[in-house]
């Protein structure tokens, strides 16, 4: 039997295959994940949410998936996993507590466990427990895993000297220029360590990643890494890290030779990751990243959204093909989103030092040559502007991944079948009618609608500017929109400048019934309305209640019907407009504050009985001009400067 918890498991399965994955991940959150008694159905749905970047729900399912099956130990594991790769250490510490009270002689479990409480510094506690593992499993490795903790007397791990001649000493402005590029998630960064065993890690540091931190890094105290996914889920840079696979790495970390081969095939797909960068004219930079591979950088002008940035990468690297397998490649950002109280991955950070080699990480050009001058390299970094990113991600993405909709959709429903039936030949010559094509910037009653409603202009100027939209924005479009008489053309002209829009919010005709009212369109959308003047106020006699499109029932039918005489980007005219009046109001106001002041002046002038001022400024004269009206002259050494009353337009035009 087909519960309904089946149903929106297969829907959003089918969305997810569709590529709609916003809107996968508002379906799936629809779910009543605690109502489902049934582990095998909450890891089917951890698996599903995991594709979606979703790891809180993950987390979630699999909790949940413990409460109804406490006897598959796996799920604990994944459940580690999914806490660690959020930073969460405490977290995963508990999901590995438990599976030790269950399987007290697994060695693997004790390892895991004590790697972490490793990461966070907690060394003492690591002891104890290889100490009880050995003494519990009789496994001979956690012998040399106590040996190793004794060179661990501090609170931080041992610090790799840096390689020797290789200092580099920054200036205030070095270090502002790369707090500034490698900006990330704020008011945290990653610490990489090293244990005398070989093994690395970083240790997330919930502190601010300021100047001090970065000189640090540069200086080789520390070696930090960033989290690139900012709080509003934007990013400052995108990079690839491409490095031997572990696999090669183990086969060639002993013959320099094999190790020197091996590097120069992961140093090639770099060169030509930076050949397309170059052919598509983005300055992209290229670090030795101080281990077993290269970082390649590409540093934004103004930062874009995560997902656009894994979109621009991911089209970069679908056009160079598989590396092989002999280079294994990772975008940064990994997500399109990160929720709050999770972290994301991080990249190590150029001009530190690697702590298991002591290798630093430095700009080299495609020769394999370090480019001189590290520090000042930093002041020459050139950033592509939010434009370009989106232009290439047009222009590289396939015609089979780009829209089909076309640019003008019929208004009503297909007349019935008997209308063909009535009239066949009429039907015949309207089919191959030319039929108008669409424009936004000519449609009067949106350039209505973007004028008066600020969440509906907010909401397209978002699309206009960064190519995306929320499902909740989205819904608004179109149950506001939707509802004009040319408002399925409208909403899809909007959506077709989405870079991935979802093909079901496409509409093929004209809504009938209520658009959605203002009250639910602040539910929606608060984030939006709370940053506007959403606060319309409306003819208590219309009577209806409040809504977007009751700005335009409210005009005039012949100023709606009076198309613009030029062609015109209706949102950049909104905009533009929108802040002429401003000025205006503001110079209205100015000119009469002017006046007010002159006319005061005057008063002093005439009571005193004098024509001229010595003041701290220069010699402030009245002077009457030939039409009989009074200016005033202040005279700078022999330099006048001459301010005249303005004419004031009293009837508020």
């Amino acid at each position: 039997m087909t519960t309904p918890s089946d149903l929106l498991l297969q829907k959003v399965n089918a969305l997810v295959k569709e590529g709609n994955f916003d809107q996968a991940l508002s379906v799936a959150r629809q779910r009543d994940a605690k109502a489902i008694v049934d582990a095998s159905l909450h890891l089917e749905w951890a698996n599903l949410l995991e594709s979606l970047n979703s790891p809180e729900d993950v987390a979630m399912e699999l909790h949940l998936a413990i409460r109804d099956a406490p006897e598959h130990l796996e799920t604990y594991r994944r459940l580690a996993a999914v806490y660690q790769d959020q930073g969460q250490s405490e977290k995963a510490v508990h999901c590995w507590v438990s599976l030790i009270k269950r399987q007290p002689d697994v060695s693997a479990n004790y390892k895991a466990l004590g790697s972490i409480i490793e990461e966070m510094g907690a060394y003492e506690k690591a002891l104890k427990l290889y100490q009880s593992a050995l003494e519990r499993t009789k496994d001979e490795s956690f012998r040399g895993l106590i040996r190793g903790l004794d060179f661990m007397g501090q609170t931080e791990p041992p610090e790799t000297p840096a390689e020797a001649g290789d200092q580099l000493i920054p200036s205030q402005h070095h270090l502002v220029a790369f707090t500034t590029l490698f900006s990330g998630r704020e008011g945290v960064y990653a610490r990489q360590w090293a244990s005398p065993t070989g093994e690395t890690g970083y240790t997330p540091v919930h502190e601010p990643f300021t100047i001090k931190v970065a000189e640090n890094h540069i200086l080789g105290n520390l070696t930090a890494g960033m989290y690139p996914v900012r709080l509003d889920n934007t990013v400052n840079f995108i990079a690839f890290d491409l490095d031997m696979p572990k696999m090669i790495v183990n086969k060639t970390i002993t013959r320099e030779s094999l190790w020197k081969k091996a590097m120069e095939q992961v140093h090639r797909h770099a060169c030509r990751l930076l050949d397309l960068a170059a052919s598509a004219d983005v300055p992209m930079y290229l670090e030795d990243s101080g281990f077993k591979g290269r970082h390649c950088w590409i540093f934004l002008e103004t930062p874009v959204p995560a997902g656009v940035a894994r979109k621009f990468g991911e089209l970069m690297l679908s056009h160079l093909g598989h590396p092989g397998m002999d280079t294994s490649v990772e975008l940064f950002p990994k997500q399109s989103r990160v929720p709050t109280g999770s972290l994301g991955n991080l990249i190590k950070l150029p001009l530190g030092f690697h702590r298991k080699t002591g290798r630093r990480g430095r700009f080299i050009g495609p020769d394999g040559e370090q480019i001189s001058g590290q520090l000042e390299f930093l002041d020459s970094v050139q950033k592509p502007s939010r434009r370009i990113i989106y232009g290439l991600i047009q222009k590289w993405s396939s015609p089979a991944k780009s829209l089909s909709v076309p640019e003008s959709m019929p208004i009503e429903d297909s007349p019935p079948p008997w209308e063909e039936q009535i009239n066949p030949d009429i039907r015949h010559v309207q089919a191959l009618s030319p039929q108008p094509v669409y424009s936004i910037d000519a449609d009067i009653e949106m350039q209505v609608l973007l004028m008066k409603c600020p969440v509906i202009h907010a909401i397209a100027d978002g699309i206009y500017r960064d190519g995306t939209v929320s499902n909740d924005a989205a819904q608004v479009i179109i149950h506001s929109i939707g509802h004009l008489q040319h408002g399925p053309e409208a909403v899809n002209s909007l959506f077709q400048r989405c870079l991935n829009p979802d093909q079901s919010m496409f509409m093929k005709s004209r809504l009938r019934g209520n658009p959605v009212s203002c009250p639910k369109i602040r539910l929606r959308v608060p984030q939006i309305t709370s940053g506007v003047n959403c606060n319309c106020r409306f003819d208590p006699l219309v009577n209806t209640y409040p809504n977007p499109l009751i700005h335009v029932r409210s005009m005039p039918a012949n100023r709606l019907t009076t198309a613009p005489s030029l062609s015109i980007d209706a949102i950049q005219f909104q905009r533009l407009l929108q802040e002429y009046l401003r000025l205006r109001q503001q110079s209205r106001e100015i000119t009469i504050m002017l006046s007010n002041c002159e006319k005061e002046l005057q008063a002093i002038f005439e009571n005193a009985g004098v024509e001229s001022m010595n003041t701290a400024m220069g010699t402030l004269k009245r002077v009457e001009s030939g039409n009989g009206r009074m200016s005033f002259t202040l005279e700078l050494g022999d330099a006048p400067a001459r301010t005249e009353l303005p004419q004031i337009d009293h009837t508020g035009n």
